[in-house]
């Protein structure tokens, strides 16, 4: 019993550091649905982080800091559900591709077991670099847990993850 449930943490933390969710697109609000379609974005050039102003107010970050709390809890929302069509458009376009087939494989061994985490934030959004920021998170599942670090980056005003690791 133990193995198995390492190896299901073990499981659990590959995937998620390399996903973060799955789920569909009728979870996503507005601004995370107005991501471009695949065959859009196809089309578009690769897209550029979009430089943050030189000064925010304390009120434009407070908005800011919310914003990506609630994104980042989306995330899970649409994870447990196991799609990933809704999952791609939390990530930014190139991050997606390097990711989107090793995540389908790291995510089968959950939607099999019908495996659902919970999450929940153990450091709030903050900048780590002008125009990057960060959040942690504690994902719980049966049999383990697991933390992680979120980057986000604005790419044509959407906040979009760029990097996911163990952390």
């Amino acid at each position: 019993m133990l193995r198995t449930r390492t190896a299901l943490a073990t499981i659990a933390a590959l995937c998620l550091a390399l996903t973060a969710c799955g789920g569909s697109e009728e979870a996503v609000s507005d601004d995370v649905a107005a991501t471009p379609a695949p065959s859009q974005a196809a089309a578009a050039p690769e897209a550029t982080p979009t430089a943050a102003p030189a000064e925010t107010t304390e009120s434009e970050t407070t908005e800011l800091v919310a914003h990506l709390r609630e994104k980042s809890m989306r995330l899970w929302e649409v994870y447990n559900t196991y799609d990933l069509e809704g999952l791609k458009v939390f990530y930014e376009e190139s991050y997606w591709q390097e990711r989107e087939e090793q995540t389908r494989l790291e995510m089968q061994p959950f939607q099999s077991r019908g495996a659902t985490l919970t999450a929940e934030e153990t450091s709030p959004p903050m900048e780590i670099a002008p125009g990057k920021w960060q959040t942690k998170h504690k994902a719980s599942f049966p049999g383990g847990s697991v933390d992680l670090v979120f980057v986000y980056e604005q790419f044509d005003g959407e906040w979009l993850l760029t990097h996911l690791e163990p952390g």
